[in-house]
């Protein structure tokens, strides 16, 4: 559904709108002649291809709110109906169109609420916001909010300006080259593709996708520009019926599904989010035609977005599109663009420059989007509202994370891992300055191979490996490409080279992390061997430009690289991820309950550290995951121990204590030792 506001010229009939007038004042005449209106148009579309109603009128024009459906009705052969609607007013007739603009379907209730508040319907004639499927707004497991991007014409120079100035990425300057093709239809047909926006934050996916909103409705690729963003998606939304109006009601216009979260695939939870996950599948495949999908990937909060990503894959073509990155230059550029949009435009100086790091070389859109909020925030508080600029504010204070590199090092564990990444650091830095003095290249091979069972953080790693590399300046776009066997291995004939090919497209200037790699040929050898020929062929094209980091049980992927000579010889670097013991494992539980304002005592520490010896002497007990696992069934166990007491309303000190009760040594018999699954920990 989409809505709008038209506004239509007024004719006056001048002897009718005398009588009309005589003893009343102006404004009455007014309100009758809304309410006339409304009479007029009641009841026009009959089928149910739209409603609408007048909301505002003066002397020489009428405002109608509009909402249709687009599969059904175009937005002029509605204003040609109203034209044509029966003349009740006697003193007015509705005239030619002489403006529109679309709006949101929260604006379109609230304008309705209005016009009923002022008595500018008939009884019978107002339909609720159950009657339009509007009344999914206030829903407690997930959240709804709307956008209307900027509509008008939109040249493919000014696109391309615009997409450098907030430092695109290669993969988003290729789509404007796709969507601007003389090979494309200049017809709304359906939607040929769907997106994933890899991104470090909602607000930064944001601006890339009004970015192509208006390129997408330029070419008739959208029928419509309002963007409904669903965020907040809990475990128990998987039956609900409210997501099936959103999907239905985005119908003509666009849907951006927020899968981030914390580990929604594990512990308690994991069984619901694979329900939400298929309902989710399930209602995309059914409405895909006529909306267009952006599903969102938070590298550092992925949540269930890959679930999710794997799942909508099976029916619909995706193209992912990455946030971008620039040095310092562009980035200031970038943060001077962010500000001229906003009110503090005049307030923009120098000072500018020290909310972006001095010691970063390479800066996502994400550091400079989380840069320009600190700056507007302090703007706010220290020049527009200057008498709180000395005021002192209660915070509480946190650890602040340092550099990648510093994360990397606090990681629980891993010595022998942190030894051997420093030396692939050195080795980098070596090269560059071989090249900066201009002596021969040594071709040194640059991908690797980490091994380890689940939980041992090896992608935890690979990532900040990303950023360690880019802040040294060894990789220029610091992407992060994160995919396994369903992202490259294509379900037809022709299908798996192309993924693969856009796989490292994407990674263009970063890494391409590839899970469990010797699922490729374990299930398929056919198009399984499709995947890795054209690995490797990639691995050559882009040896400069990509490093690719192959991951996986230890024994497999021994067996994988030994079939695969081709492979093996481009492998500088092999990490060997050993379990967690078990005091470490202590140390990664004291950090999660940490992280959740909890703490264990003495004696519940020692219960735990009995709990994760046994679980050592497991194989693949799952590190990481058995640890919140445990730390899960803990916190539910707390509540229940404090709830018993009724009545009585617990201290902060008995909510922030976990004790030896509240963890089950029971999980140990339940352990799935063929758990899978990656997670990596940080203090």
């Amino acid at each position: 559904m989409l809505c709008y506001t038209v506004k239509f010229k007024l004719t006056a009939i001048p002897e009718e709108l005398e009588k009309e007038e005589e003893r009343r004042s102006s404004r009455n005449t007014a309100d009758r002649v809304i309410k006339k209106i409304n009479q007029c148009i009641n009841g026009l579309a009959i089928n149910g291809e739209f409603y609408c109603f007048a909301f505002r009128s003066n002397e020489e024009s009428v405002d109608i709110a509009v909402s249709l459906w687009p599969d059904k009705i175009t937005l002029a052969d509605v204003n040609k109906q109203i034209q044509k609607a029966p003349n009740k007013t006697k003193a007015y007739v509705i005239g030619k169109v002489v403006s529109n603009r679309e709006i949101t379907a929260k604006y379109f209730v609230h304008l309705q609420e209005e016009a009923d508040n002022r008595g500018y319907f008939d009884h019978g004639i107002r339909r609720s916001e159950y009657d339009l499927q509007l009344d999914y707004f206030d829903n407690s497991y997930f959240k709804i909010n709307e956008y209307i991007a900027k509509e008008g014409y939109f040249l493919q120079k000014d696109a391309i300006e615009e997409a450098k100035s907030i430092m695109a990425d290669k993969s988003l300057l290729d789509e404007i080259e796709r969507i601007y093709s003389s090979d494309n239809a200049l017809k709304f047909y359906g939607h040929p593709v769907h997106y994933k926006i890899q991104a470090g934050d909602q607000q930064t996916a944001l601006v890339i996708i009004d970015l192509m909103v208006r390129m997408l409705h330029t070419r008739h690729r959208s029928q419509g520009v309002r963007i409904n963003v669903i965020s907040d998606l809990s475990d128990r939304a998987f039956d609900e019926t409210d997501l099936k109006k959103v999907f239905k009601q985005s119908g003509g216009g666009i849907l951006v599904i927020d899968a981030h979260g914390d580990n929604c695939f594990t512990g308690n939870f994991a069984n619901s989010y694979k329900r939400l996950v298929k309902f989710l599948g399930e209602l995309a495949t059914e409405y895909h035609k006529n909306t267009l999908f952006f599903f969102l990937e938070d590298l550092a909060n992925p949540g269930f977005s890959k679930e999710l990503l794997a799942r909508v894959s099976e029916d619909l073509d995706i193209i992912g599109i990455s946030e971008g990155a620039g040095n310092r230059d562009e980035a200031l550029a970038y943060f001077r663009l962010l500000s001229q949009k906003t009110e503090f435009a005049e307030l923009v100086d120098d000072s500018i420059d020290d909310y972006l790091s001095h010691s970063k070389k390479v800066f996502k859109c994400f550091d400079v989007q989380k840069a320009y909020n600190k700056w507007s925030k302090e703007i706010l508080k220290s020049k527009v509202y200057s008498a709180y600029s000395n005021c002192k504010m209660a915070k509480i204070v946190e650890k602040k994370k340092g550099t990648a590199y510093e994360e990397l090092q606090d990681m629980v564990g891993l010595s022998e891992v942190k030894n051997l990444i420093d030396s692939i650091i050195a080795a980098y830095k070596v090269q560059k300055y071989r090249e900066t003095y201009g002596l021969c290249k040594t071709n040194m091979a640059r991908h690797m191979v980490f091994t380890g069972n689940p939980g041992c953080a090896k992608t935890t790693v690979a990532r900040l490996l990303t950023d360690v590399l880019t802040e040294e300046g060894v990789l220029k776009s610091g992407a992060y490409v994160e995919c396994g066997r369903s992202d490259l291995v294509g379900q037809y004939v022709g299908w798996t080279a192309p993924a693969v090919v856009d796989k490292f497209k994407e990674a263009s200037g970063g890494v391409l992390f590839i899970d469990e790699a010797y699922s490729l040929v374990e299930k398929d050898g056919l198009y399984g061997d499709e995947a890795i020929n054209t690995i490797v062929q990639e691995m050559e094209n882009h040896r400069n430009s990509v490093i690719v980091i192959f991951a996986g049980y230890p024994d497999k992927m021994k067996k994988f690289l030994d079939k695969n000579e081709g492979l093996r010889s481009r492998i500088a670097f092999h990490l060997g991820f050993p379990d967690y013991k078990p005091e470490e494992l202590l140390d990664i539980m004291r950090l999660m309950l940490r992280e959740r304002g909890l703490k264990a005592d003495k004696e519940a520490e020692q219960k735990c550290l009995r709990i994760f010896e046994q679980a050592y002497q497991i194989e693949e007990y799952g590190n990481g995951r058995f640890v919140r696992n445990l730390v899960e069934r803990a916190i539910l166990k707390q509540a229940q121990r404090l709830m018993k007491r009724k009545n009585a309303t617990p201290t902060r000190g008995q909510i922030m204590r976990l004790t030896a009760d509240d963890f089950d040594e029971t999980i140990i018999e339940n352990l799935d030792k063929k758990q899978g699954g990656v997670i990596g920990f940080a203090v």
